[in-house]
């Protein structure tokens, strides 16, 4: 049976951000990947808010339309490749709390963006890379590619995940 490799990679619900999700596949070779994309957000200690947390439905309100086409988009190009594909989140800031959810979840590798700003929508967000940083599984850090940085064609576009690559 072929192996899957279970790869973590932070993301900032930005169709963007999915480039670094493209530059792993691209560069893992002929790997069968399963990809988590995982978002911080602090949620509310309010006990009624508590009590009516919704995980489902809170990363609903956090895709837009054009980040789920787009990742609708690289599941399809690279088929052969990915597993599954789907986002999750994390809700804690404690290094304890990192490392429970990669050994519950059973991650091979963390995918880090160097010099990859994540840019925010939900004022609750918080970067997990430097949490992420400190856990005890094999870490990978990706330089975000140049391109991108002085990329003309606007971004949240899902061309720009294929097209910003065009030399």
């Amino acid at each position: 049976m072929e192996s899957v490799k279970k790869v973590l990679v932070p993301t900032d619900f930005s169709v963007k951000s999915l480039n670094l999700v493209v530059d792993i596949i691209e560069q893992s070779k002929e790997e069968k990947l399963e990809i988590v994309l995982l978002h911080g957000i602090d949620i509310s200690a309010s006990i009624p808010e508590i009590l009516f947390f919704s995980r489902a439905k809170l990363l609903r309100s956090l895709q837009t339309p054009e980040f789920v086409d787009s990742c609708n988009l690289i599941k399809n190009k690279f088929q052969s490749r990915i597993v599954s594909m789907y986002a999750d989140i994390i809700t804690g800031h404690s290094r304890a709390y990192f490392n429970n959810y990669i050994d519950a979840n059973d991650i091979d590798e963390i995918y880090i963006p160097v010099s990859y700003r994540m840019e925010f929508k939900n004022k609750q967000s918080f970067d997990v890379c430097d949490l992420l940083k400190k856990v005890s599984v094999k870490k990978v850090e990706i330089n975000w590619p140049e391109y991108l940085h002085h990329h003309t064609v606007p971004t949240g576009q899902m061309a720009d995940l294929f097209l910003a690559r065009i030399d």
